[in-house]
């Protein structure tokens, strides 16, 4: 086992309005029991005002380093790939860029040997991934934490210099509001991910309202 010790995970993944952050969280392994008292919890059972506090607790022992994609970027790049390429490629430069670690990846992938393929194919062979990895490993937890703090950051930036869209993930009421409206639609238009499948569906008028709602979705 080596010294440095990383996590990663993303979030904004299922958001069709915004940025999709991908973050490498890392700390000596000395620092195991800091690292358990300030990310026992991963960022979504977390309250935002508890996630910042968090995160100045852990920014004294660890490193963070980030891929942000923004909708324009992803936009581009979906036209060369899948969003699971993309999510790969991110975490494979951020591993490069931290060095020698043992690295633990909150898996976006359905099936490991995939998700393995996928990072080999972009030079990381050495790592672990897992499903839900944020809510086992204090390290990952700590990259959900720094990636969710800042992907809010960036949504209020937007809803600043836009409107009130709401969280920018389908599941939310406002933000549909908002991609179904001509004119809100164009406001957002250099913020939203015109790729995403659930950017129709999501467009289109509910046949039921409260019985049944396929816009609940996906991980954070």
């Amino acid at each position: 086992m080596g010294n440095i010790i990383a996590g990663l995970d993303e979030t904004g993944r299922g958001s069709v309005i915004g940025p999709l952050v991908v973050c490498c969280a890392s700390c000596n392994r000395d620092d195991s029991r800091l690292l358990r008292k300030y990310a026992s919890k991963d960022s979504k059972q977390l309250t935002a005002k508890q996630r910042e506090e968090m995160l100045v607790e852990l920014r004294k022992f660890c490193s963070f380093k980030v891929a942000e994609l923004s909708a324009a970027d992803l936009n581009q790049m979906m036209k060369k790939g899948s969003l699971n390429d993309i999510e790969a490629r991110a975490m494979a430069d951020l591993i490069k860029k931290t060095g020698d670690c043992d690295a633990m990846i909150d898996m976006p992938d359905r099936y490991s040997w995939t998700f393995r393929k996928r990072m080999e194919k972009f030079g990381v062979k050495r790592f672990e991934a897992e499903h839900k990895a944020d809510e086992k490993h204090p390290i990952v937890a700590a990259a959900s934490i720094y990636a969710k703090v800042l992907r809010d950051k960036r949504v209020a930036d937007i809803r600043a210099s836009t409107m009130d869209f709401g969280s920018g993930y389908p599941s939310d009421e406002k933000t549909r509001s908002a991609l179904r409206d001509r004119h809100a639609s164009a406001l957002l238009k250099p913020y939203i991910r015109e790729r995403w499948k659930t950017l129709e569906t999501v467009k289109q008028r509910k046949l039921f309202d409260h019985e049944h709602n396929p816009l609940q979705e996906g991980k954070d």
